[in-house]
């Protein structure tokens, strides 16, 4: 079943983020990439009805997307071809970065592109393989935006919580809330793969307390911490 949701008003430099992002879908082959990162979650609460209750948060202002090492000059191609400057970084890593400086009344804007195939990528694999298409309008535009499903962006940003060591509550952040929008977390824990368990053992030790910011910041009536817990085959 298709989802469709309507791109809201966005403070600018989130409406050109997301601008790029309907610009990539409409590029891009949807097998090749798929949107991860603070604008998956983004898309996952506009899908599921509660886009204005992620968006009282303070949204991640870089775009990610992780691609496949074959599609990797195309995805570079593409971003330069839409304004963006590839910034210098060691050969064959698996981050690559792009900025495009503002134009007029504009923003500047950073991409990170994960390239899994290049060095191991933590819960990049199956952002790949278990995406779904979000067909995100706005006017007369409807591209579909690959987005990994709920249960691997949880896993995902359980993996980008252990190893990012500026912000990881960021993605205990998203992890909570994504977690929240899973209707039956016992039958998706079947799912989980020994390394995504841990990686969601490991976040659950910082953020597995009932008083626990994340789980405030959430609505009482979606029981958050419950299907988390459920989640991990803790209730």
């Amino acid at each position: 079943m298709s989802v469709y949701f309507a791109v809201p008003p966005f403070a600018v430099w989130h409406e050109e983020l997301w601008d790029t992002i309907l610009d990539l879908s409409a590029l891009l082959d949807e097998g090749s990439w798929v949107l991860v990162g603070g604008q998956a979650t983004i898309a996952h609460a506009l899908a599921h009805g509660c886009g204005d209750e992620r968006m009282r948060r303070d949204p991640d202002a870089l775009g990610r997307l992780v691609t496949i090492a074959s599609a990797r000059t195309t995805v570079s191609r593409t971003l330069q071809d839409l304004g963006f400057a590839p910034e210098p970084v060691a050969d064959r890593s698996p981050v690559l970065r792009f900025r495009r400086e503002p134009e007029g009344t504009g923003h500047g804007q950073e991409w990170a592109v994960h390239v899994v195939g290049v060095t191991e990528l933590a819960g990049g694999d199956q952002a790949l393989a278990r995406r779904v298409p979000y067909h995100a309008t706005k006017g007369l535009r409807s591209p579909t935006v690959p987005v990994p499903d709920l249960l691997s962006t949880v896993v995902y940003e359980a993996h980008r919580f252990a190893a990012d060591p500026l912000d990881p509550l960021s993605h205990a952040r998203d992890a909570a809330f994504v977690a929240s929008l899973i209707r039956d977390p016992a039958r998706e824990r079947i799912r989980l793969t020994p390394d995504d368990a841990l990686a969601l053992r490991v976040l659950d030790a910082e953020i597995g307390e009932p008083d626990h910011h994340v789980w405030n910041l959430l609505p009482g009536e979606r029981d958050a911490r419950g299907r988390w817990r459920r989640l991990l085959g803790r209730a």
